[in-house]
Protein backbone atom coordinates (compact mmCIF):
# COMPACT_ATOMS: atom_id res chain seq x y z
CA UNK A 1 0.00 0.00 0.00
CA UNK A 2 1.16 3.48 -0.36
CA UNK A 3 3.13 4.90 2.07
CA UNK A 4 4.11 8.98 2.93
CA UNK A 5 6.69 10.46 4.07
CA UNK A 6 6.24 14.01 5.63
CA UNK A 7 8.34 16.40 6.33
CA UNK A 8 8.31 19.87 8.26
CA UNK A 9 11.51 21.66 8.24
CA UNK A 10 12.91 25.35 8.33
CA UNK A 11 16.02 26.85 6.20
CA UNK A 12 18.83 27.80 8.02
CA UNK A 13 20.93 28.17 4.97
CA UNK A 14 19.23 28.90 1.57
CA UNK A 15 22.59 28.73 -0.79
CA UNK A 16 22.67 24.85 0.53
CA UNK A 17 19.01 24.07 0.62
CA UNK A 18 19.27 25.06 -3.06
CA UNK A 19 22.38 22.86 -3.71
CA UNK A 20 20.81 19.73 -2.07
CA UNK A 21 17.13 20.32 -3.63
CA UNK A 22 18.13 18.43 -7.26
CA UNK A 23 19.91 15.80 -5.02
CA UNK A 24 17.31 14.82 -3.13
CA UNK A 25 14.68 14.95 -6.29
CA UNK A 26 16.93 12.83 -8.08
CA UNK A 27 17.04 10.10 -5.13
CA UNK A 28 13.52 10.66 -4.67
CA UNK A 29 13.19 9.43 -8.46
CA UNK A 30 15.22 6.70 -8.39
CA UNK A 31 13.85 5.44 -5.47
CA UNK A 32 10.08 5.62 -7.25
CA UNK A 33 8.88 8.43 -4.92
CA UNK A 34 7.52 11.99 -6.07
CA UNK A 35 6.41 15.15 -4.33
CA UNK A 36 3.08 15.84 -3.34
CA UNK A 37 3.68 19.04 -1.62
CA UNK A 38 6.55 20.87 -0.57
CA UNK A 39 5.74 24.55 0.38
CA UNK A 40 4.98 27.28 3.68
CA UNK A 41 2.90 25.10 6.33
CA UNK A 42 -0.25 28.48 5.73
CA UNK A 43 -1.70 27.54 9.62
CA UNK A 44 -1.38 25.55 12.60
CA UNK A 45 -5.24 24.01 13.23
CA UNK A 46 -4.31 22.16 16.52
CA UNK A 47 -1.61 21.04 18.71
CA UNK A 48 0.82 22.27 21.31
CA UNK A 49 3.90 22.48 19.20
CA UNK A 50 3.86 24.80 16.68
CA UNK A 51 5.15 23.72 13.29
CA UNK A 52 8.27 24.85 11.11
CA UNK A 53 7.65 26.85 8.67
CA UNK A 54 8.02 24.75 5.36
CA UNK A 55 6.36 21.01 4.66
CA UNK A 56 6.78 18.59 2.23
CA UNK A 57 4.88 15.24 1.68
CA UNK A 58 6.51 12.52 -0.56
CA UNK A 59 4.64 9.57 -1.86
CA UNK A 60 5.88 6.10 -2.75
CA UNK A 61 4.23 2.75 -3.56
CA UNK A 62 4.74 0.40 -0.71
CA UNK A 63 6.61 1.26 2.88
CA UNK A 64 9.25 -0.46 2.13
CA UNK A 65 9.89 1.66 -0.94
CA UNK A 66 10.16 4.92 1.43
CA UNK A 67 11.81 3.13 3.41
CA UNK A 68 14.76 2.04 1.08
CA UNK A 69 15.23 5.47 -0.13
CA UNK A 70 15.46 6.85 3.46
CA UNK A 71 18.13 4.81 3.46
CA UNK A 72 19.68 4.32 -0.36
CA UNK A 73 23.34 5.50 -1.03
CA UNK A 74 21.71 8.17 -3.25
CA UNK A 75 20.51 9.36 0.30
CA UNK A 76 22.66 9.31 2.54
CA UNK A 77 25.04 12.14 1.61
CA UNK A 78 21.71 14.50 1.71
CA UNK A 79 21.11 13.71 5.06
CA UNK A 80 25.26 14.70 6.01
CA UNK A 81 24.78 17.57 4.70
CA UNK A 82 21.17 18.10 5.36
CA UNK A 83 21.89 19.71 9.13
CA UNK A 84 23.82 22.24 7.92
CA UNK A 85 20.87 23.21 5.49
CA UNK A 86 18.08 22.82 7.55
CA UNK A 87 16.13 21.30 10.72
CA UNK A 88 14.03 19.21 9.90
CA UNK A 89 11.30 16.37 11.37
CA UNK A 90 10.66 13.75 9.29
CA UNK A 91 8.54 10.68 9.49
CA UNK A 92 6.78 7.94 7.33
CA UNK A 93 3.06 6.37 7.40
CA UNK A 94 1.83 3.59 5.93
CA UNK A 95 -1.76 3.89 3.67
CA UNK A 96 -2.22 0.64 3.73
Amino acid sequence: MTAYVHVNLRIKDPARQAALAPHFQAALQAAGGRILHFGPVVQMLEGDVAPLPMAGIFEFATLADALAFYQSPEYAPIKVERDAAQEARMFVVDAG
